[in-house]
C-alpha cells in the first residue's frame, strides 16, 4: 500500500513538472490578451498577474504590469488604474513607457471628473498629473495631448469657482461672492471663463451702488468682449 502511495505521489510531482515546464511566459501572456480581447477582463487580469508572479525576472513581466492597468482603465475601473499605473512607474522607473503610463495615470483622473457643483478633487490630481508630464517629458506627444486636458481641467475648476460665488451672491453675501470672482479673473485669466466673471461682478457692483466700478467693468467688457450685452442678468 504505502508503495502504491510512493508512485502515486512521484507520479503527481513528475505530472505537476511537465505542466510547469510547458508553462512559458509567452503562453499565459497570450491567454491573458485572449480574455482581454473577449471582455473577460478579471479572467485577463488574473493571467497578467500569473505571468508577473511565475516569470518575474521575464520582459514580459514588466509588460504584465502595464497590462492590468490597462485591462482596468478599459473597463472604466479608473481607481485601480491608477494604482496599477503607479505601481508600474515605481517598480519599473528606467522601461521605455513609463511617458504613457504617467498619460494614461492623468487620464484615471480626468475620466472621474465631476460638474461645477460637485467636489473637484479629481480635477486638481489630474492638474497635477497633466503639469509633471509636460515639465519631466516637454518633448513627447503626451505633453502635447496633456496641454488640452489641463486646460478643461482648469475652467473646470474656474466654473466652480463662479458658481460659489453665484451662490453667494444669491444670498446677498456680495463681499464673499466679489473675492470670489476676483480670484477667478486673477488665477484663470488663460481660460474661457472671464467674460462670466466680469458680467457677475458688474451685476454685482449695480446692486450694491458701487457705480464706479460697474462701469470699469463695463468699459473693460465693451473692449474685449463686444458681443456681450453687459446688462443683461446673470
Amino acid at each position: 500500500m504505502k508503495k502504491v502511495l510512493v508512485i502515486l505521489f512521484i507520479s503527481v510531482l513528475f505530472a505537476c513538472a511537465t505542466k510547469q515546464a510547458t508553462l512559458t511566459p509567452e503562453a499565459v501572456y497570450k491567454e491573458a490578451t485572449e480574455a482581454f480581447r473577449n471582455k473577460d477582463y478579471p479572467t485577463s487580469i488574473e493571467s497578467f498577474k500569473k505571468v508577473k508572479e511565475l516569470f518575474p525576472e521575464h520582459p514580459l513581466a514588466q509588460l504584465s504590469q502595464l497590462e492590468i492597468a490597462e485591462v482596468h482603465f478599459k473597463a472604466q475601473e479608473y481607481d485601480e488604474a491608477a494604482l496599477a499605473y503607479d505601481e508600474f512607474i515605481r517598480l519599473y522607473p528606467g522601461n521605455i513607457n513609463i511617458p504613457y503610463a504617467r498619460y494614461k495615470e492623468a487620464l484615471c483622473y480626468y475620466n472621474q471628473i465631476s460638474q461645477p457643483d460637485r467636489d473637484q478633487s479629481a480635477t486638481r490630481k489630474a492638474i497635477e498629473k497633466f503639469e509633471k508630464i509636460i515639465k519631466d517629458y516637454p518633448d513627447t506627444p503626451y505633453a502635447v495631448k496633456s496641454y488640452e486636458y489641463l486646460k478643461f481641467c482648469r475652467k473646470r475648476l474656474a466654473e466652480q469657482e463662479i458658481f460659489v460665488a453665484n451662490f453667494y451672491l444669491k444670498s446677498e453675501k456680495y463681499n464673499a461672492a466679489e473675492k470670489r470672482f476676483l480670484y477667478v479673473l486673477k488665477f484663470f485669466y488663460d481660460v474661457e471663463v472671464q467674460q462670466d466673471a466680469l458680467l457677475a461682478l458688474y451685476n454685482l457692483y449695480k446692486m450694491t451702488g458701487q457705480t464706479t466700478k460697474a462701469e470699469d467693468i463695463k468699459r473693460t467688457m465693451e473692449f474685449f468682449f463686444p458681443y456681450i450685452v453687459v446688462d443683461k442678468k446673470i
